[in-house]
């Protein structure tokens, strides 16, 4: 017993920091280039390709002339994307006395290929980009960390404070691969002391996400051991430049607070853990003044078949988010705005292959999920997944629709993990439109088939 224990705690630590690195994080371990007087610089480079086929694109409508452009298809319903990127890294300590200077930069080239992102919307063929990711400097001891710049920052599993960079092919070069993974700049203080931990930020998007500004306070308890981890969350958005994705939607005077769980469990009894967030998103936009009033939540039971081979996994989820209700002066609709993925498995927070990828995007969205995952071997994972999906309101990111069923989805895949340098998956998807996603798009069934690849040299 004491020896699987400890080879699944090793595989989730292996595949922990594998996901880490595709979301954009360098890697926890690093080639040292000099080490000397205190003064220590390491440096890695991540190589990553992703390649996937559709067919049915959209449901049959086919991929779209761009985002945003519901109603214009290009008539391909078949498609091939490529997107590779690379991704060298430089880090930089310099040991004091109690306390270390630290700082970081990345450089990401990435393009995309072949017909293009398959949806239409995210990234063209074509769509090159050379520029940096993280640019950041720190100081910290064991209780302080200050830091500035563009680096990574995420809160709980990354519902809503996660990924300030959205990837979209014009500005990204790539979409599916996620190469960019840090917010464009920083201030981030966090406060490392027991029983209770504290980070206070200032951070801002991309000018896909607007431009925002967001300042916030995140709280939780500082060990995971006995029960798990509780958090409160609270932030303001106090600027935006109203362009990119958020152009028409003005993020700028939106409040939101939460309250979240992760990893909870009973104590002597890991195998069943439950995870589970609530966020508001209150305040007034200072674009429309209009108020807002959305909100979101979910609730995660996981059980680990201990007993049986290959260690299955059994997860449930739903989660609601809300849609703006016709009628109203408030705006219902919760907006996602900085959701991420990869913080703890592909299904955070994009919901699905083809419904997460394309269409739903953590707003107006009811989904219920079933997961089993399992490891036939040491460096091997499983998972299938089902995912149903339906509509809060019935409309569309506002085109008004009769029916709030919106699709039935299956992903199955297959990981490979043989130590922290290589990351390997491939997966299929295969949705079913419901009344809603054949009123927008088709009403045919779309398949999806991926592969993606992941080394770091370091």
């Amino acid at each position: 017993m004491r020896f699987r224990t400890s080879r699944r705690r090793a595989q989730s630590a292996s595949l922990a920091i594998t996901l880490s690195a595709l979301a954009g994080a360098p890697s926890a371990s690093a080639y040292q280039l000099f080490d000397s007087g205190g003064f220590s610089a390491n440096a890695n480079l991540n190589l990553r390709m992703g390649f996937r086929h559709g067919e049915e694109i959209n449901f049959g409508k086919g991929a779209l002339a761009g985002f945003g452009q519901i109603f214009r298809s290009t008539g391909e319903k078949s498609r091939n994307d490529l997107e590779v990127a690379a991704k060298p890294f430089l880090g930089l300590k310099y040991q004091l006395d109690g306390s270390e200077l630290y700082s970081g930069v990345s450089v990401v080239g990435a393009t995309t290929t072949l017909d293009g992102e398959l949806s239409g919307q995210m990234a063209r063929s074509g769509d090159r980009v050379l520029k940096t990711d993280h640019a950041y400097l720190g100081w910290r001891n064991k209780t302080f960390d200050l830091s500035f710049g563009a680096q990574e920052f995420s809160v709980g599993d990354g519902l809503i404070i996660g990924d300030g960079n959205f990837n979209q092919g014009h500005d990204n070069g790539q979409y599916w691969t996620g190469a960019f993974g840090a917010w464009r700049n920083t201030g981030i203080l966090k406060i490392n002391t027991s029983p209770i931990r504290a980070d206070l930020y200032w951070l801002r998007t991309d000018a896909d996400l607007g431009g925002s500004d967001v300042v916030g306070i995140n709280v939780e308890n500082s060990s995971i051991e006995r029960f798990g981890r509780l958090g409160l969350m609270y932030f303001e958005i106090v600027g935006d430049n109203n362009k990119g994705l958020a152009q028409g939607v003005g993020f700028k005077g939106m409040k939101a607070m939460g309250v979240r769980g992760a990893d909870l469990h009973l104590p002597g009894h890991p195998e069943f853990k439950i995870y589970g967030e609530y966020v508001y998103e209150g305040g007034r936009s200072e674009l429309t003044g209009i108020p807002n009033d959305g909100a979101a939540w979910y609730v995660e039971p996981a059980y680990e078949f201990e007993s049986l081979p290959w260690k299955p996994r059994l997860h449930y989820r739903y989660s609601h988010f809300s849609g703006d209700t016709a009628g109203t002066r408030d705006n219902e609709e919760y907006r996602g705005m900085f959701f991420t993925i990869f913080r703890r498995d592909w299904d955070t927070w994009y919901q699905g292959e083809i419904a997460g990828e394309f269409h739903l995007f953590c707003e107006n969205q009811e989904t219920h999920m079933i997961k089993l995952k399992a490891h036939p071997a040491e460096k091997w994972a499983v998972a299938g997944l089902y995912f149903h999906n339906e509509l809060d309101t019935p409309q569309y990111f506002g085109i008004p629709v009769r029916s709030t069923d919106w699709s039935d989805e299956v992903n199955f895949y297959v990981e490979y993990v043989p130590n922290q340098q290589f990351y390997g998956y491939a997966g299929v998807a295969w949705s079913t439109p419901d009344g809603a996603a054949k009123e927008i798009f088709g009403k045919e069934d779309q398949l999806v088939l991926e592969l993606y690849l992941s080394y770091t040299f370091q």
